[in-house]
């Protein structure tokens, strides 16, 4: 085992067995930057990730990097610190630096566990070419299905493949050893057959279905019987449309917000007299536009002075709307407290990482071989 490679799984292994609160999330402190410790891609703090598969990332990102100079990073935490998926995203994207400094052309993807919460987050320089449509597609079509089965390996390859077919604007073959190169296939492909050639796994597929249905089934009938609202109309229990069916009775601005993963939209039916009711469920990472009210107002701080105890410090808030017909912009400068020392803890007010709004914080990235770049908060999230 390389030496890099043994002390990332070092690092992993005492964060995971050192006692302390176990409802406390992960830092970004406490994040293993891969690219300082084995010069690899992938930081699977979560341990979901499995090992073909992350080999496949950091040889596919690597062929990447090397062709095109874009950068990606893949992390998996179990929780984040009390941030929203989104800001913690945001501001380890800009702690890293993913991406050539200049070019901003990096990308991170983040799984965050217990919130069942994925997260594509782009570099200035990428977002005209990964836009956060597309970003919403590959979540919706390539990653979310197999996350919602478990897959969690087999759905960041397939996401990770299709954003570098769009960033390359073709397939990477991946060269497998002793194969000839007419055979060798790309990571989709690969993706795609995983799992249809082994009779074991038939077996096994064919005896857990039928529990896997059952309790499908169960699980809709309790959903119907105990959270479903009730018709206004007629009285009778509502049905929750499905994400595909739900898209029929959403406007343009709803399904925007949908894609940028600041608002889920559950849609009720009544089948008797077709009554509908729409509930919302709101997530962190945007705020209400105060020109076209809609959720999609990004707001991002970057530190222009860094305070020290001598003196203030100086940070600037943008504050950028993303729906396509909204031009709003905004931004405003605002002191930073001086460093106060403490007794107890050394020092406070001085944070590098006090941008919970998920702005770069500017100079308190990791020291990490990332090209140094940065992010405005472009991409999308996605649940499973």
């Amino acid at each position: 085992m390389k030496k890099g490679k043994f002390l990332e799984f070092a690092l992993c292994f005492l964060f995971l067995i050192l006692p302390g609160d176990g409802s406390r999330g992960e830092t970004l402190e406490e994040v293993v930057n891969p690219k300082t410790i084995s010069n690899t891609w992938v930081s699977d703090m979560a341990g979901v990730i499995d090992p073909p598969a992350e080999n496949r990332l950091n040889t596919l990102i690597t062929e990447l990097e090397r062709k095109t100079g874009a950068e990606i990073a893949v992390v998996t935490i179990r929780r984040t610190d009390g941030r929203t998926p989104k800001e913690f995203a945001t501001a380890l994207f800009n702690r890293w630096g993913v991406g050539k400094e200049g070019k901003d052309n990096g990308v991170l993807v983040l799984l965050v566990m217990e919130a069942r919460r994925v997260e594509v987050e782009t570099g200035y320089g990428i977002e005209g070419i990964l836009t956060d449509g597309k970003v919403g597609e590959i979540l919706r079509t390539f990653m979310v299905p197999r996350f919602k089965q478990g897959d969690f390996g087999g759905g960041v390859a397939a996401g990770v493949d299709e954003i570098v077919k769009t960033i390359s604007g073709e397939e990477i073959t991946l060269p497998i050893p002793g194969e000839p190169e007419h055979k060798q296939q790309t990571l989709s492909e690969k993706f795609k057959k995983r799992g249809s050639s082994s009779e074991d796994d038939n077996f096994w597929g064919l005896l857990i279905l039928p529990l896997v249905i059952l309790l499908a089934l169960l699980g809709i009938y309790l959903v119907w019987r105990f959270l479903a609202p009730l018709c206004s109309k007629c009285g009778k229990r509502m049905r929750l449309l499905t994400e595909k069916q739900d898209d029929a009775y959403l406007i343009f601005y709803q399904k925007f917000e949908e894609e940028l993963g600041s608002v889920d939209y559950q849609v009720w039916r009544c089948d008797d007299c077709q009554e509908m009711k729409i509930e919302t469920r709101r997530f962190g990472g945007y705020s209400e536009c105060p020109q076209c009210k809609h959720y999609t107002l990004y707001i991002h701080t970057i530190q222009l002075l860094e305070p020290t105890y001598t003196r203030q410090g100086l940070e600037e808030v943008r504050k950028k709307c993303r729906f396509p017909d909204c031009k709003y912009t905004a931004s405003e400068k605002r002191k930073i407290p001086r460093l106060v020392k403490s007794e107890s803890i050394g020092w406070s007010g001085g944070d590098s990482d006090r941008d919970w709004s998920g702005g770069d914080s500017g100079g308190g990235r990791s020291g990490g071989s990332f090209g140094g770049g940065s992010s405005g908060g472009g991409g999308a999230g996605a649940s499973w």
